[in-house]
């Protein structure tokens, strides 16, 4: 008797919790039925689009930029203030890295660099000279260091100044940042 007791006790919330459970989604999907009839969205329309008017290419100077003849006239312009019919010095044979610089001097308050080529040949340098192949001039020389100035041409087209430098320690050689 006791058994059916228990039974019953244990079975009877039960039950209530499921009717109970039932009844309430009943009414949860009534309600949803119900709340969405009188909201009605308003959505604004698009402003109208602008038709595109195309301006015509007023440039200052005519043809294309990308005129070969255009481009030479630069080379020859930056070409001309390099001085270009001056007879060439030995270091400008060389690219950079291919020279070390093995030493410096010093006479008079004055430094002179000591540029070792490939062939183990040892040329000394001073304010004014040219070195490597980009027009690199040599604007300072100090205890340890070369500093050039190089003429480059960029990807553009035009042509730059670039600081490099040879270091007579075993520093990383190439253009400063």
């Amino acid at each position: 008797m006791m058994k059916k007791t228990c039974r019953r006790i244990i079975i009877l919330p039960c039950l209530l919790a499921v009717t109970a459970c039932g009844a309430e989604q009943e009414s949860i999907e009534q309600w949803m039925q119900h709340a969405g009839k009188d909201v009605h969205g308003k959505v604004e329309p698009l402003p109208p689009v602008q038709p595109y008017q195309p301006h015509p290419f007023q440039g200052a100077a005519p043809g294309s930029p990308f005129d070969p003849g255009r481009l030479q006239l630069a080379r020859n312009k930056i070409k001309g203030m390099l001085n270009s019919n001056r007879p060439r010095e030995v270091l400008e044979n060389y690219e950079l890295s291919q020279l070390k610089l093995t030493g410096t001097l010093r006479l008079n308050n004055r430094y002179f660099g000591l540029v070792q080529t490939p062939d183990g040949n040892v040329h000394h340098v001073q304010p004014g000279n040219f070195v490597g192949p980009n027009f690199g001039i040599v604007r300072k020389v100090s205890e340890t260091e070369v500093v050039l100035e190089e003429t480059v041409e960029n990807i553009n087209g035009e042509w730059v100044q670039q600081k490099n430098t040879l270091y007579l320690l075993q520093q990383e050689q190439g253009a400063k940042p």
